[in-house]
């Protein structure tokens, strides 16, 4: 309750045109175009960042919120994108090459295709493990 009453308190403490500021740009208008439709310069964006902490915490407020809504949203599609990526990869009717970059795309975003510090370490024990077995079977011809 006290956390609400305080946000309450800093959003009452801010203008109508700040707040028509703080959805313009949670809405993805450019500095600008927030200015303009909130009827200010927008000079007086910057000022209000440097100069209320109020302003400042309530924009920083309102996209975080933003932000946690639209991630929210988009875990609730990753159960629809790992369908449509499973289904791609396994229908003989997609061309190859289609379902080739979709595996692959899995596997990139999975990690499994970037080396690791481990990579270089165990590539060299495996030509010191396999260099005189090479020679040897050179060495027989």
């Amino acid at each position: 309750m006290k956390d609400e009453s305080r946000q309450n308190s800093t959003v009452s403490t801010l203008e109508p045109n700040q707040l028509a500021v703080i959805e313009a740009l949670v809405s993805g208008s450019s500095i600008t175009e927030a200015a303009q439709k909130a009827g200010v310069h927008r000079a007086t964006l910057y000022n209000w960042r440097k100069t209320s902490p109020e302003f400042d915490n309530q924009l920083a407020l309102a996209q975080r919120e933003c932000a946690d809504t639209l991630r929210a949203q988009l875990r609730g599609l990753a159960d629809d994108a790992v369908k449509v990526v499973r289904e791609t990869m396994t229908d003989t009717k997609i061309s190859p090459a289609v379902r080739l970059k979709a595996a692959l795309s899995v596997l990139q975003s999975l990690g499994a295709l970037e080396e690791s510090k481990d990579d270089g370490a165990l590539i060299e024990k495996w030509r010191q493990d396999t260099d005189p077995l090479i020679d040897a079977i050179r060495n027989m011809h």
